[in-house]
């Protein structure tokens, strides 16, 4: 049964209501503000709450029948106005900040929703270019020369024209078919037109979901103050429309079912960080009893995949990235990032993937995607053509750009393309996406941390090599990493038997045969915890202290003596000292502590030093940075001019070429060993460095 619609009253008296509204809330200044400042600004925004306290049976009215009683409060406020100058026909009233009980989620929406007020919450995904849209057309009968009037309505996208000559705007009465109507486009009304489309937030949805979507019209001044990845309340009127699509004969078919489009009467950008997450006040007291408590970071770490054995190092890297340290802005406009990327490289059977498929359950607007159906296209950005936009090109998010504010968390990064994986470049160090395709040239954000993982380069790490040289990822990807952590699968009897043990009670457990044995306790449920890191995320912004900077100061100090020695290599970077305070400053907002103390940033020298151990020891053991920021190590670039050295001595002392024999006999002699002489031969010839001209003849290409 439908519900009969309220009465409305009058247009008189419903004038008459928003002007008492608008004069007690004291919005009349503002309004001769805007009619002097118009075309530059033309928009009155309402809270609803200010509606609803001075008349609440029209605020009630509002959310039933929109169209009319915002009509009736435009009408107000030109009423206000001292002179009415043609300027007050383009004064829109925009109403934000709607009840609970407005507020809609996508795949929830009904037909009862229809030609009410609503407010949806989601992502831009899509956004269109913003061109004239007719509004109002006009036309010229050819047979009388009577010009006319034809209203179009703003959600279609077909364009209406007049079936007759309409003989109450003083035409001849003429039908489409006895004559025609030429279209006068220099005195026709336009506006300012752009297609959006909002979606679902990816955190909200249940596990394998899909998102939906729901395509929006934006008008007037509410046009190009949007783009792909940005969060946003939209309130606006829900309408269906019927789509028409030509058959096989020629003809017009229409379909039974509608779309729905959503006419924005005004949004509201998400200026607050994770306020999409409920947050009880008892929750809320239950987070603030753990602030001070100095084991709560170690706890944290234990409700991470507990039922993930071991990995405690990497595990305490995720934890501190969930939190992420504090950005800044300096005076000249450089911004310094304070999320955190980490990589971990490991071999199969290593929980990778089950680890990063848990941190995307628990991480505040966490997004999993797997490098092998991954692209360029749909980690940034892209331009694509579709009937969304009437044929034209829309800029439409990919997944970087979706997690702005969230998580993005990338398994098999291995298995993506080098042109793909290049893409990430720019996302990750200036956490921006810049695209120039098809016309549009934009600048998104894609401000989030990266969880990767990836395999090594033959399937599993072998001791015969470095682990640098086994990790199959460009170095100017790799240098974006603030951590990266190699986990190897190594056969030790005691270590192995603690863990079957571990993993069969887990079987054991989930089968029923064993209740309550604890043995997968975390002090954090999934659901604690995700909401503590958006509480945290929220609320503390700490500021390191004197004592955590000097800390910091002296490791990287001390580190960095040891390149001091002659022919000794670079061990750390200044990009490692931004990632020390990065991890420190999470440490601090892990604790819910507005201060970095000196404890916060040990635990950051810990993990860096765990990080610089595993990945960027040389086989002297010593610390080498280049190992991972340029891929060649200082020991192989001195190898590497050593060997160029001894090919140009052979080729002069040999005529012009050398033997591979030679070359390792000499090589050997200047204290290359075997094994690294014929990698590098190898190496060179990949370079075009050297050729065999004749079987076992080599030669400089450039002597």
């Amino acid at each position: 049964m439908v519900a009969a619609k309220r009465t409305l009253p009058a247009p008189p008296e419903l004038q008459g209501r928003w002007a008492t509204i608008l004069e007690e809330a004291g919005l009349r200044p503002r309004i001769l503000q805007l009619h002097d400042r118009f075309p530059e600004e033309r928009s009155l925004e309402v809270p609803f709450a200010t509606l609803d306290e001075v008349d609440t049976a029209l605020a009630d009215l509002l959310l039933e029948r929109p169209d009319e009683v915002i009509d009736a409060g435009v009408r107000a406020m030109r009423e206000l106005l001292p002179v009415a100058g043609p300027e007050a026909d383009g004064l829109r009233l925009r109403i934000v900040g709607l009840p609970a009980t407005a507020h809609r989620i996508i795949r929830a929406i009904r037909e009862t929703d229809l030609n009410r007020l609503v407010a949806i919450d989601g992502i831009v995904r899509r956004v269109t270019e913003v061109r004239p849209q007719i509004r109002d057309a006009v036309f010229e009968c050819v047979a009388c020369r009577t010009k006319f009037h034809e209203p179009q309505d703003e959600a279609s996208l077909v364009f209406r024209e007049p079936l007759e000559c309409p003989e109450s705007q003083g035409g001849c009465g003429k039908t489409q078919g006895r004559t025609r109507f030429r279209l006068v486009a220099e005195e026709s009304a336009y506006v300012d037109a752009q297609r959006i489309e909002i979606q679902e937030h990816p955190e909200s949805l249940r596990h394998g979901a899909h998102p939906q979507g729901l395509a929006v019209l934006l008008t007037e001044d509410l046009t190009g103050r949007v783009l792909p990845g940005n969060r946003i309340v939209l309130n606006g009127v829900l309408r269906s429309f019927q789509r028409a699509s030509a058959s096989a004969r020629g003809g017009v078919v229409r379909n039974t079912t509608f779309d729905l489009m959503v006419l924005a009467n005004s949004f509201e950008s998400k200026t607050q960080e994770y306020t999409e997450i409920e947050i009880s006040p008892e929750e809320s007291q239950l987070i603030e009893s753990f602030r001070g408590d100095p084991t709560v970071v170690d706890k944290i770490v234990l409700s991470l995949a507990p039922t993930i054995k071991g990995m405690e190092q990497e595990k305490e890297a995720i934890a501190l990235q969930l939190f992420g340290g504090v950005e800044k802005r300096h005076a000249d406009g450089v911004r310094v990032r304070g999320d955190i990327h980490a990589l971990l490289v490991g071999d199969p059977g290593t929980a990778k993937s089950q680890l990063l498929r848990y941190i995307a359950d628990v991480a505040p607007r966490g997004i999993y995607t797997s490098g092998k159906g991954a692209t360029a296209a749909g980690l940034t950005a892209a331009a694509v053509k579709d009937d969304f936009a009437g044929g034209r090109w829309t800029l439409e998010a990919g997944m970087l750009v979706l997690a702005d504010g969230g998580m993005a968390i990338i398994d098999e990064l291995d298995k993506m393309s080098p042109e793909d994986r290049s893409a990430m470049h720019e996302a990750l160090e200036q956490q921006t996406v810049s695209i120039a395709k098809a016309g549009i040239t934009a600048t998104l954000n894609a401000r989030c941390p990266v969880l990767a993982a990836a395999n090594p380069k033959w399937g599993r790490f072998t001791n015969d090599r470095s682990i640098a040289d086994q990790i199959d990822l460009p170095p100017t990807l790799l240098s974006r990493f603030d951590v990266i952590f190699s986990i190897k699968d190594l056969p030790d009897q005691a270590r192995d038997r603690r863990l079957a043990n571990r993993i069969l009670a887990s079987h054991r457990e989930a089968g029923g045969d064993v209740v309550g044995s604890g043995e997968s306790a975390a002090p954090f449920s999934p659901d604690l915890l995700k909401k503590y890191i958006a509480y945290a995320r929220r609320n503390v912004r700490p500021v390191l202290e004197e004592a955590a900077l000097a800390e910091l100061e002296d490791f990287y100090v001390r580190v960095r003596k040891q390149g001091e020695e002659p022919n000794a290599p670079v061990p750390i970077t200044a990009r490692q000292l931004e990632a020390l305070v990065r991890l420190s400053e999470a440490a601090a907002r892990a604790r819910l502590s507005a201060r970095v103390e000196v404890e916060d940033a040990r635990r950051a020298i810990q993990i860096m030093e765990n990080f610089l151990r595993r990945v960027s020891m040389t086989e002297e053991g010593q610390l080498d940075i280049d190992l991972t920021q340029t891929g060649v190590s200082h020991t192989q670039r001195e190898r590497f001019e050593i060997a160029q050295r001894v090919m140009r001595e052979l080729q002069e002392e040999h005529g012009g070429h050398f033997s591979v024999e030679q070359y390792r006999e000499a090589a050997e002699k200047a204290g290359i060993p075997p094994s690294r002489s014929e990698a590098i031969l190898q190496s060179l010839r990949n370079q075009g460095e050297v050729m065999e001209s004749r079987p076992n003849q080599w030669q400089l290409v450039r002597f």
